[in-house]
C-alpha cells in the first residue's frame, strides 16, 4: 500500500481514537448538549463524520449503494448511545479501511463522483481519489478538534483529554 493511503488510515484512526476517549468521559446526556439551537452537539458531529466518510469513501470510492440522510445527521437528538455512536463510526473506518487498501498509486488520479440526491441543496461533483481522500482527511480532523474541544468544556473536572495543555 502506497504511504500516502497508509498515512490517511493513520490520521484517520488517531481521530477516531481522540472521539472515543471524548465519549467515553462524557455522559449520555452531555453527548448530545448543544451549545445554543444553532449549533451542533458532539453526537450530531459524529453522526456527520460517519456520513461524510462513508459517501466519500465507501460509496463514491469504492463503489457502493449510496446511503445518507445528511440533514438527519443534524437533526438527530439524543437517538443513539455513546457505545452506539462509536460502533457506527468504527464499522464505516473498516468500511473505508478495505477501499482504501485496494487503491494502488495509478488511482491517485482517477477521478470519481460524489452523489447528493436531487433537492439536497448540494450538486454532485467529481474529484480524484487524493483530493477526496485529503478532503476527508482534513474534515474529520476538523470536526473532531470541535468534539475535542468541547468535551473539555462539558466534562466535569479539568483533565485533558490529549497530552497536550492546550
Amino acid at each position: 500500500m502506497h504511504l500516502f493511503y497508509k498515512q490517511t488510515l493513520n490520521l484517520l484512526d488517531t481521530e477516531l481514537d481522540r472521539i472515543k476517549k471524548a465519549l467515553d468521559r462524557l455522559p449520555e446526556e452531555l453527548v448530545w448538549k448543544k451549545g445554543r439551537e444553532s449549533t451542533n452537539s458532539i453526537g450530531n458531529l459524529c453522526l456527520h463524520l460517519a456520513g461524510n466518510e462513508y459517501q466519500n469513501v465507501v460509496s463514491a470510492i469504492g463503489g457502493k449503494p449510496f446511503v445518507r440522510e445528511r440533514s438527519a445527521e443534524f437533526l438527530a437528538e439524543g437517538t443513539y448511545s455513546s457505545e452506539e455512536l462509536y460502533d457506527h463510526l468504527f464499522r464505516v473506518r473498516e468500511q473505508s479501511r478495505k477501499e482504501i487498501e485496494r487503491l494502488s498509486e495509478e488511482d491517485f488520479h482517477r477521478e470519481v463522483t460524489i452523489v447528493y440526491p436531487p433537492g439536497a441543496g448540494i450538486a454532485s461533483y467529481q474529484k480524484t481519489i487524493l483530493e477526496i481522500l485529503y478532503h476527508t482527511t482534513s474534515h474529520y480532523s476538523y470536526h473532531t478538534g470541535q468534539i475535542v474541544y468541547m468535551t473539555r468544556l462539558l466534562q466535569d473536572g479539568d483533565e485533558r483529554l490529549l497530552r497536550w495543555k492546550h
